[in-house]
């Protein structure tokens, strides 16, 4: 007897338990990873995303859409690039950002000479001071740096580091400054002119002006004078060549927009981007990182150095390029990212997550988390790879590589732990600007994973504690001792970071902050140790000189207390030599490719 039941209809069941059948049906433990070189989102262990329920019928595509970036979080790595010749393309990108960015800097280098000075008027300082409030003190020299006859805080290298901002923001600040000042027609000529003309000159003016000046050494030696002069002449020589290059370099990049560090160009993006200022496909190989000829036998890695090195997009990069893939629509269905930053990566990862906040803004549900390996990305990178990053990273890497192993101890990995403070300082400054730029609360965080040593890197955060309390206690003593520092002598301070880092390592510790670590933080470090272990620190109020030698004397005290504290990762972490030496290709490896 036939049954009277009518037939079963998915659509019968209520929508929750249907969502709830689509839940189970999409989830995927370990979340949707991004394929830079597809393009394209899989599964884990780069498995085909298995969406043939949805192609069952229209109703069930209507119900379902969007769910797959719902119910998953997206993971987004930090990619080296699978080909030769596509590795090319982030290495020579990072040098073009470092091309316009040493642009700038010489533009304001020489922007308070005599013959340049006037340019600077008081409504572009003024216009300068209500943009970027953070840095109007340098657009007034104070009575200090006149005296000590010091060029304004532009000429310093701490240009590199955004005197004790966001590098971001001060780069920014670079670049409105020079739109300011190229609305006078001829300011770019006379920029130009200054560096072919008048540099050479210049230069041996300021050098007449020291100390390497023999007429006003009357009583050295014969020898030693005939060594100044010889050094005068060759200054004279050198700074000729080099004024005539720095034109070139302004001539090319003076009115070049800077590209978004966080972009991923591709090759005829890239020849554009190079052919406006000059570049060639050969610029790396002619630019001076010529390094030794490697070891015999199989760790042989002859060649170019930075033709031997995996070059890596930040993976806030690699997300960026897939939201921009996609409609506003699908972006909207998405919850949360996760930016695995594993490992080191070209053009500044440090202000990637700027690019995005127009997607965080558009989609108030999306969350994205920045994952930043203590280790392999914060431990190797040294100070000198934010100011020439392919060149000195690639030289340094082959030079270590050549090193006998106990050579490699004594000159790198005594040094690991003093330059961790700078890099987590860097990372640290971007994301607490973030705010600032837009991006919505409890939008993005910023987490310093501590795998596959957490207790290793609760040892090293302790250093980096240590350091925000200097820094303090250094601040501290000039207070007690009546010294008005003023806005560059403070950021030339030999332990000053940022002016924001001693707080943001408070609001970590005390979790306060959308920057946090997956490894115990401990306890905060009292400054008023530091102080009582630098009594013996005396003050000289007067001198040209004073406030080198104070300096040397905190560090001096800051570098003997570090040091005897030795450093050396032990198991499970790899050792400090292959934590240095992971991104290094061997000729085995580069034949293969």
């Amino acid at each position: 007897m036939p049954s009277s039941r009518p037939p079963f209809s998915f659509f019968t069941l209520p929508r929750e338990l249907r969502d709830t059948i689509y839940h189970f049906y999409l989830y995927e433990p370990e979340g949707y990873h991004y394929d830079l070189e597809s393009g394209k989102l899989r599964a884990h262990g780069k498995r085909h995303i298995d969406l043939a329920l949805v192609r069952t019928c229209s109703a069930i595509a209507a119900e379902m859409h969007h769910l797959p970036l719902q119910v998953n979080v997206l993971h987004f790595s930090t990619s080296s690039d699978p080909l030769e010749s596509e590795r090319s393309v982030s290495a020579h990108f990072d040098m073009l950002l470092t091309h316009k960015q040493l642009g700038d800097c010489l533009a304001l280098f020489v922007v308070n000479e005599p013959t340049l000075s006037h340019y600077r008027t008081p409504d572009v300082n003024a216009k300068l001071a209500l943009r970027y409030p953070q840095f109007a003190p340098m657009l007034q020299p104070t009575q200090e740096v006149i005296i000590n006859g010091l060029k304004p805080c532009f000429s310093s290298s701490l240009r590199a580091s955004g005197w004790g901002e966001a590098e971001s923001l001060f780069i920014a600040f670079q670049s409105h400054m020079i739109e300011l000042l190229s609305t006078s027609t001829d300011f770019p000529e006379a920029l130009v002119n200054f560096y072919e003309k008048e540099y050479a000159t210049a230069s041996e003016r300021d050098y007449a002006a020291g100390l390497l000046d023999v007429n006003d050494h009357p009583d050295l030696p014969e020898d030693e004078r005939a060594r100044r002069q010889r050094q005068r002449d060759y200054r004279k020589e050198h700074y000729g060549k080099e004024g005539r290059d720095k034109a070139s370099i302004l001539r090319r990049t003076l009115f070049m927009p800077s590209p978004d560090p966080w972009m991923i160009p591709t090759n005829s993006e890239l020849a554009q981007m190079n052919m406006k200022v000059g570049l060639s496909a050969t610029s790396l190989d002619d630019a001076g990182v010529y390094g030794g000829g490697g070891r015999d036998g199989d760790r042989d890695i002859k060649g170019l150095p930075w033709r031997r090195i995996r070059w890596r997009f930040s993976a806030a990069a690699a997300a960026i390029r897939f939201f921009k893939s996609i409609s506003q629509a699908t972006c909207s269905g998405i919850r949360k990212v996760v930016l695995h930053e594993a490992r080191l990566s070209v053009a500044r990862p440090e202000s990637h997550a700027l690019g995005l906040i127009p997607f965080c803004v558009q989609n108030p549900l999306l969350h994205i988390e920045r994952r930043v390996n203590v280790w392999s990305t914060l431990l190797t990178t040294r100070p000198e790879y934010y100011t020439c990053p392919i060149h000195a990273r690639a030289q340094d890497l082959v030079d270590y590589f050549n090193m006998d192993d106990n050579a490699r101890w004594d000159s790198h990995d005594s040094w690991l732990s003093l330059w961790m403070s700078e890099s987590f300082c860097r990372w640290v400054t971007e994301a607490s600007a973030l705010s600032a730029h837009g991006m919505p609360d409890r939008s993005f965080s910023l987490i310093f994973d501590g795998d596959p040593a957490p207790d290793q890197s609760s040892d090293l955060f302790e250093l980096v504690k240590e350091d925000a309390a200097w820094q303090v206690a250094e601040a501290d003593w000039y207070t007690r001792h009546s010294s008005s520092q003023g806005f560059e002598r403070t950021r030339q301070r030999s332990l000053y970071k940022s002016e924001i880092f001693p707080q943001a390592i408070n609001d970590i510790v005390e979790g306060k902050s959308c920057i946090s670590c997956n490894f115990p933080t401990g306890n905060l470090h009292d400054p008023q140790r530091v102080l009582d272990m630098t009594h013996h620190i005396t003050y000289e109020p007067t001198g040209r000189r004073s406030h080198q030698r104070m300096n040397n004397k905190w560090y001096g005290s800051r570098y003997r207390q570090r040091m005897q504290i030795p450093f050396n990762p032990s198991p499970p972490l790899p050792s400090s030599s292959d934590l240095t030496l992971q991104d290094l290709i061997l000729k085995e490896q580069s034949d293969a490719i």
